[in-house]
């Protein structure tokens, strides 16, 4: 009989968490309605990113997502600005808030000039979600001819851990509220 050897496989991590989100929200609308945007130039991808502040809630969400993905693989990861001086913490944690009829377009996290030190661990936890607001999809080829997704069903309190480098993308938000989530990139503790 023949052994059965993995090659490549991409997993991820889904789950809930206990938080109060309504400080959440309140914190990430004041941001938004003052215009706090990641990027200023409306072509840029990081424009809808909004910037949030690093509240003791947001340490403890981030704090709780690191022994998620401890408990479910064995790995240490923090968030990618730690121990770096000068780096942005922003750029490892913001909030993307959807209007009617926005969306986000198909991307990765990673970074080809440093993969081996910035994102590999990407996460989204969403805050607010009005029913047919979006949802994450993931898209992933399983041979070079098949492209195939994932839907990841937004529900608030909800998070989803996965490999920076997976392609993903939001579906339109078709309500007319507001779709709140908040982004974070880690990176894994070398030993």
């Amino acid at each position: 009989m023949g052994e059965i050897v993995t090659l490549y496989k991409k997993e991820y991590l889904v789950g809930h968490l206990d938080e109060d989100l309504k400080p959440l929200v309140e914190m990430i609308l004041d941001n938004y309605n003052k215009g706090r945007n990641m990027a200023g130039d409306t072509d840029d991808i990081r424009h809808e990113d909004i910037r949030i502040n690093f509240t003791p809630q947001v340490q403890r969400i981030a704090r709780t997502l690191c022994e998620e993905w401890k408990t479910a693989f064995d790995d240490d990861i923090e968030l990618c600005w730690q121990n770096k001086e000068g780096q942005d913490p922003n750029s490892s944690f913001w909030s993307v808030v959807h209007e009617k009829n926005e969306s986000t377009n198909l991307h990765t996290h990673e970074s080809m000039e440093n993969y081996e030190q910035g994102a590999r661990v990407s996460a989204a936890f969403w805050i607010q979600v009005p029913l047919n607001s979006g949802d994450l999809v993931f898209q992933y080829q399983s041979n070079p001819y098949r492209v195939h997704q994932e839907l990841i069903k937004a529900e608030p309190g909800k998070f989803v851990m996965f490999d920076s480098t997976l392609p993903h993308f939001v579906t339109k938000n078709c309500s007319d509220g507001l779709r709140i989530v908040i982004s974070m990139n880690f990176k894994y503790i070398e030993d």
